[in-house]
C-alpha cells in the first residue's frame, strides 16, 4: 500500500451492490394520458351528479318509463369513471379505447338534439380517443421489458 487511502472502504455497508440492476420503472405518464384520464373521471362524476340532479330529490317524480334509460345513463357514467381510473393506471388499453369509442359514437349521434353540449362532449371524447391511440406503447410497458441483466 503505497498510497494513503489504498484499501480504504469508501462506501457505506448498506450501499447497493454495483452488480445488481435497479428496478425497472414505468416511464412518466404522458400529458395526453393524464389529460384523458382527467376528462373521463371529471366528466363521469359531473354527469352522474347531473343525472341525479335532473331526476330531482324525489325518485318517484321521474317518469316510470324513463327509469331504465336513467339507469343505463348512470351505469355508462360510472363506467366512464372506472375507465378514467384504468387509463390513469395504464391498464386495459383495449377495453378503455373501445369504451371511449362507444362514448364518442353516442356523443356524435346526440349532436343534432343536444346542440353545443353534445358537440363539446364529442370533441372531448375525440381527444381522449386520439390520446389513447397515440400512447398505446405507454400502456404496453411491463417491468420485464425494462432493464435486462446480461
Amino acid at each position: 500500500m503505497t498510497r494513503r487511502f489504498d484499501g480504504a472502504i469508501t462506501t457505506p455497508e448498506d450501499a447497493p451492490d454495483s452488480t445488481t440492476l435497479p428496478a425497472a420503472r414505468r416511464p412518466p405518464r404522458p400529458v395526453g394520458i393524464e389529460s384523458a384520464a382527467a376528462i373521463l373521471i371529471a366528466g363521469g362524476i359531473v354527469a352522474i351528479i347531473g343525472t341525479i340532479g335532473a331526476m330531482g330529490l324525489d325518485p318517484e317524480a321521474a317518469d316510470p318509463g324513463a327509469r331504465p334509460v336513467i339507469a343505463l345513463i348512470l351505469a355508462l357514467n360510472v363506467l366512464t369513471v372506472i375507465v378514467g381510473l384504468l387509463v390513469r393506471r395504464g391498464q386495459a388499453w383495449i377495453v378503455c379505447i373501445n369504451v371511449v369509442a362507444v362514448l364518442l359514437f353516442i356523443e356524435l349521434t346526440a349532436i343534432p338534439s343536444g346542440g353545443a353540449t353534445a358537440a363539446l362532449l364529442a370533441v372531448l371524447d375525440g381527444f381522449v380517443f386520439v390520446a389513447l391511440a397515440r400512447n398505446r406503447a405507454w400502456f404496453d410497458w411491463r417491468p420485464s421489458k425494462g432493464i435486462q441483466a446480461r
